[in-house]
């Protein structure tokens, strides 16, 4: 094995374990963790403008591959690597359209960052997850890749429909709010106190300022099964009249020992501009086996999305509530493979306007590797 030369300016982060500037180490091999999923679905949705089936990719868990390439620099008590993960979504399920079923995929980046974790935390750097992603999508029941939070990302081009004129799109009426996901920052992970975990990161997106902090929580009790929490709040300055926009939101789900499980979400986003909008869902679920069941009762109000009308009107769904009911079912015959089903409702009201229903129905296979 060669001897490097590291210039451990990471050190003075607290992420060494000692203080020593460019100390000499061993560096063993590199440990390669390579995966992926493929996840694809028939979709059928029926809305005010009719009804029609689609082959999409399933944007609840999008087909991807990655790796985290790592090495343990053992004399130093510290590991460094880099994470790098694509997504490649062939008729992704949130833009499909009557209009438009057939989407050539393409490559996008979800991460490309640097880390190096010690005894005092991690530290990364590049585009990857803010501190608060996920945060919103705590969920023990089995169901995720069918019964997700973020429920607008399949069907989500598709529009309300008012009197047979087209509304808007169920992607701008409910949303999980759950922060900023990816972008091009510097996160710090704390090392875990107890059963909880502290993380923050500092970045941008779209040439804006974000600032993210979150907690997460994992505990298992005896006779009681376990339990998992997260808590996320993110601040961005978009400028103009919209000035700051805070978002606060957060989930808990928790997983009996029988099998019955409960998970409650709620984020709650604000702006200068009198923006108030918030999300709230509700599942019960049961496991047993290789089986996983979900009902689930979700809310978004006061989106008041925008739209443009057949007559190139701009008009706006001021007061909009959404109420979503839904179903799902995951069987999962051997570790790496899921079949499964899902079915929403989703029904919109607003101050004005009588907006016919939206039903989506899917079934559809993840293959993990």
């Amino acid at each position: 094995m060669k001897k490097h030369q590291l210039a451990l300016f990471i050190a003075a982060a607290g992420l060494a374990s000692t203080p020593a500037f460019a100390q000499k180490a061993e560096v063993p091999d590199l440990n390669v963790d390579f995966y992926g999923h493929i996840n694809l679905a028939v979709m059928h949705a029926d809305t005010g403008e009719g009804s029609e089936q689609y082959i999409v990719d399933n944007d609840y868990a999008s087909s991807r591959v990655g790796a985290r390439i790592s090495t343990d620099l053992k004399d130093i008590d510290l590991k460094v690597g880099a994470h790098i993960e694509f997504e490649y979504q062939h008729n992704p399920s949130n833009l499909v359209t009557p209009e438009d079923r057939s989407i050539k995929g393409n490559w996008d980046e979800r991460h490309v960052n640097l880390f190096a974790a010690g005894r005092y935390g991690m530290i990364s750097v590049g585009q990857g997850s803010g501190a608060a992603d996920g945060a919103t999508e705590t969920d023990l029941s089995g169901t995720k890749v069918a019964s997700f939070s973020d429920l607008a990302l399949v069907g989500g081009a598709l529009r309300f429909v008012d009197d047979s004129n087209a509304g808007p799109t169920l992607f701008t009426s409910i949303r999980n709010q759950d922060f900023e996901a990816r972008y091009d920052r510097v996160r710090f992970d704390s090392p875990a106190f107890g059963p909880v975990k502290l993380a923050v990161s500092q970045g941008h997106k779209d040439e804006q300022d974000i600032t993210e902090v979150a907690a997460f929580y994992n505990a298992s009790f005896d006779g009681l099964g376990k339990l998992s929490a997260s808590l996320g709040y993110s601040t961005k300055d978009v400028g103009g009249a919209a000035g700051d926009v805070e978002n606060i939101g957060g989930s808990v789900s928790w997983l009996h020992d029988t099998g019955i499980n409960l998970s409650a979400v709620y984020s709650n986003v604000e702006n200068d501009a009198g923006r108030d909008s918030d999300f709230n869902m509700f599942k019960v679920g049961y496991k047993t086996g290789k089986h996983s069941f979900a009902v689930h009762r979700a809310e978004g109000k006061d989106f008041n999305p925008s739209y443009v009308d057949a007559a190139d009107v701009q008009l706006n769904a001021s007061g909009s509530d959404v109420e979503v009911y839904g179903v799902a079912y995951v069987y999962q015959p051997i570790k790496r493979l899921d079949v499964y089903f899902a079915y929403n409702n989703f029904a919109l009201d607003a101050d004005s306007g009588d907006y016919d229903d939206i039903d989506i129905a899917m079934i559809g296979s993840r293959l993990r590797f």
